[in-house]
């Protein structure tokens, strides 16, 4: 790799971090004064038990020592093999989503010890809470609902009023990860009964994962409000919704409390004909955010019912499974919460990357499979790249001739130059081109690496057992700054041999105290990458002196 090489890839990572420093997630404030939801009273806090037969039980003695007042809070627990969804009665909302795959337990050989998607402390920022802020009839914002229907992989919760009765009836979803909801609003009276209603979730920030530079980049994991409206993905930090607020009316596919690796997502279902949604983002205090999807205004004629569809999904954000979630036969495009760069790059990549993992059964020799497959794309750019300072160092001694024999005149100087360029058939783009055309492959790569779940937890042969996270004990990265010292050493030396030197051990050094923060799965592709780059290096350097220097330069033109 010549000395343009690293330039251009100094540039790409010149631009990422200049990009972090520009838009870091700030410290947390101080708790704004934003008024939230009143909260429910009379809860206990207790998790009900689920029978052989599938069906939440109650615990008499809990409800016969339960204060007067409103009903106790209700847990029921729908079990999936993927998870563990936790629903209350409390306003029917989501309390708790735990993931059940091994790869996210944090205690060994305890399956409920899962990551948690969902995990809200208090009833009034539990997701999927209904508001119906316009409307011929009242709902407390803090109504108990009661479960009227259960079974293994179902659960009904009802509250009414003398007007109406509300219905969330939640069934475990056909796909991975999911939960079907249906709210059902059933009109009482002998008139017509108009409505808005509003869904929301809520989303809060890890004060030890906010991030804010790049010493910090492979632990920063930053919660994000997410609104796909009119084919587009909308992202607000909570940080920026303390400062403002956000509301997009349009055509809202679905609205995201997000991380990096999970996420919980509410997909209504189409309607025909189609109707205007509003997609609003706030943030509760410093930690907490607020999102909802608000829908156009319906009437209920007397004695009739009518009900909203939604498809829930909260878990690791797979491609394939996110992907799979199409209401109605409609693609939700989903898949957009993944937030890389190039997404027409980065898909394919991952394909791969999951291919070779097939074939590796380890991710991190899946990385490096994938990482001999894209220096094998990208030969012939780089091999021009090579052959072009080979050509370059050719020349070397007669451009330094010019400059001493134009020293005075530098518009000259470049004429000469270029006159000697074209003489022997030299590019001075040569070998900054084909490098510049490989960046957005890197970029891609380096960003789908990045945002992959699938290297969550996944271990490298015993001694790195998470590639999301840095490598324990920075092997990897001080590897890499020594094998581009290496290569560096190896490359033609330019017009300024000085300057080179001084690149060789600059750049090595840069680079190094940047991976150390990087994520383990990009450390190795980053060791793995100059590792090759000194094979090919070596097949240039051999190759031309085999051939007399016949990869340098063309015959001079008289």
């Amino acid at each position: 790799m010549d000395k343009r090489t690293i330039l251009a890839v100094a540039l790409c990572m010149g631009i990422l971090f200049v990009w972090w420093k520009v838009f870091p997630p700030t410290p947390p404030p101080q708790p704004s004064t934003v008024a939230t939801a009143p909260a429910a009273v009379g809860a206990t806090g207790q998790s009900v038990p689920v029978s052989a037969g599938g069906m939440a039980a109650v615990d008499p003695a809990a409800a016969a020592t339960a204060p007067a007042g409103p009903a106790p809070e209700e847990r029921v627990t729908l079990s999936t093999v993927e998870g563990r969804f936790v629903l209350s009665s409390l306003g029917g909302t989501l309390r708790e989503v735990r993931l059940r795959d091994k790869k996210f337990w944090s205690k060994k050989n305890d399956p409920e010890s899962g990551l948690p998607v969902v995990a809200m402390a208090t009833p009034e920022t539990a997701p999927l809470r209904l508001f119906f802020p316009k409307a011929d009839f009242v709902i407390p914002d803090n109504a108990a609902y009661t479960v009227t229907q259960r079974a293994p992989d179902s659960v009904v919760f009802r509250t009414e009023t003398p007007a109406v009765a509300i219905e969330k009836r939640y069934k475990v979803g056909s796909g991975r990860f999911r939960l079907a909801l249906e709210v059902a609003v059933f009109n009482k009276t002998d008139k017509p009964a108009s409505h808005n209603l509003t869904l929301l979730l809520y989303g809060r920030q890890d004060p030890d994962k906010k991030g804010g530079s790049f010493l910090s980049y492979a632990s920063a994991d930053v919660a994000e409000m997410v609104c796909f409206v009119d084919e587009k993905a909308k992202r607000d930090n909570i940080e920026s919704l303390l400062k403002e607020p956000k509301e997009n009316p349009g055509n809202v596919r679905w609205v995201a409390a997000d991380e990096k690796f999970v996420t919980l997502a509410v997909v209504p279902d189409p309607e025909s004909p189609p109707q205007e949604r509003k997609c609003g983002r706030r943030a509760l205090d410093g930690l907490t955010g607020e999102i909802f999807v608000s829908f156009a205004s319906r009437t209920v004629a007397p004695g009739a019912t009518t009900v909203y569809g939604f498809t829930v999904f909260a878990g690791p954000k797979y491609i394939e499974e996110l992907d799979r979630i199409a209401p109605g036969g409609q693609d939700a495009r989903l898949s957009d919460l993944v937030n890389v760069t190039f997404a027409v790059l980065s898909r394919p990549l991952l394909y791969l990357l999951k291919l070779f993992f097939g074939w590796a059964g380890n991710w991190g020799v899946a990385i490096i499979m994938l990482t001999l497959f894209v220096k094998l794309v990208t030969f012939y750019p780089t091999w021009k790249t090579m052959a072009s300072a080979k050509k370059m160092q050719r020349l070397a001694p007669e451009i330094a001739k010019l400059k001493k024999k134009y020293d005075n005149d530098r518009q000259r100087l470049g004429v000469e130059t270029m006159n000697m360029y074209k003489s022997h058939g030299v590019s001075p783009f040569g070998g900054c081109l084909p490098s510049l055309i490989q960046m957005p492959i890197w970029i891609a790569l380096f960003s789908t690496l990045n945002y992959a779940v699938e290297l969550y937890r996944s271990e490298f042969f015993g001694y790195i057992h998470d590639l999301s996270a840095k490598d324990p004990f920075y092997v990897t990265p001080l590897a890499m700054g020594a094998i581009m010292y290496l290569q560096m050493r190896m490359s033609p030396a330019g017009a300024d041999p000085q300057q080179q030197k001084m690149m060789a051990v600059m750049m090595p050094i840069m680079f190094t105290g940047f991976s150390l923060f990087l994520p383990a799965g990009l450390a190795i592709y980053t060791l793995t990458s100059y590792l090759i780059g000194i094979g090919q290096q070596l097949l240039v350097n051999y190759l031309d002196k085999r051939h007399g220097g016949g990869l340098a330069l063309a015959p001079a033109k008289s």
